[in-house]
């Protein structure tokens, strides 16, 4: 081949090598644009992997003995504000704990809290939405010997019930029941007897009264 015809083709090849190269690019932009990128992961605040959903496992409740709520009830309304769970005409006619309550937040839901100043006897109402086990929690408790008496009690208004306490506080006008809105949330009533009913009165019968009472509200809604 002559010089001039070697030239020649050099020249060729140098003008093709930009479509080249653009050819070569596209070639490996089509090679990726199918390859699947994962989707980025949840995390906390200290870098590790959170769950999407905290819900608890419904499917598994109730546990450790305790009944099944055969009809729950829709509470939340009542969790946001549990001074809502008893009408001023229950809580003043009835228990005579005067017709407004008080809230206060509580290490497992909010409280409502009654009192009569002049008798001393007091009414709350809490919900234990922050451990959403319903009474499956208070019958674990049991299990685990937390409680200094336990026992489980007829429905009240068609909802099973427990009434328990760490301290048998009975003899001084005291008593807790705790009620199963459903198989995930349970609320406490708690009574204090005035003064004059101590010794007369059975206290957690007068807090399975005030109970019955929330429950009537809450279904009312």
């Amino acid at each position: 081949m002559r010089a001039a015809e070697r030239s020649e083709l050099r020249s060729h090849l140098f003008r093709l090598l930009p479509a080249l190269f653009v050819v070569l690019a596209a070639g490996c932009t089509d090679s990726t644009a199918g390859r699947a990128t994962p989707e980025p992961t949840s995390t906390t605040a200290e870098g590790t992997e959170a769950p999407t959903e905290s819900t608890p496992d419904s499917d598994k409740l109730p546990t450790d003995g305790a009944p099944e709520v055969d009809d729950p009830i829709d509470t939340a309304k009542f969790q946001e504000n549990p001074c809502l769970s008893l009408t001023s005409e229950q809580s003043a006619d009835i228990f005579d704990v005067g017709a407004a309550g008080r809230q206060s937040g509580g290490p497992l839901g909010e409280t409502c809290e009654w009192r009569n100043e002049s008798t001393h006897s007091r009414v709350w109402i809490g919900f234990l939405d922050k451990d959403p086990r319903g009474l499956s929690a208070e019958y674990g408790a049991n299990e685990d010997g937390r409680w200094a008496f336990f026992e489980p009690l007829p429905p009240i208004e068609g909802q099973p019930a427990v009434a328990r306490g760490r301290l048998d506080d009975r003899e001084i006008g005291i008593c807790t029941v705790v009620v199963g809105a459903s198989d995930e949330i349970a609320f406490e009533t708690r009574v204090q007897l005035s003064q004059g009913n101590i010794g007369k009165m059975d206290p957690c019968a007068a807090a399975a009264d005030v109970a019955g009472e929330a429950v009537k509200t809450i279904k009312a809604g």
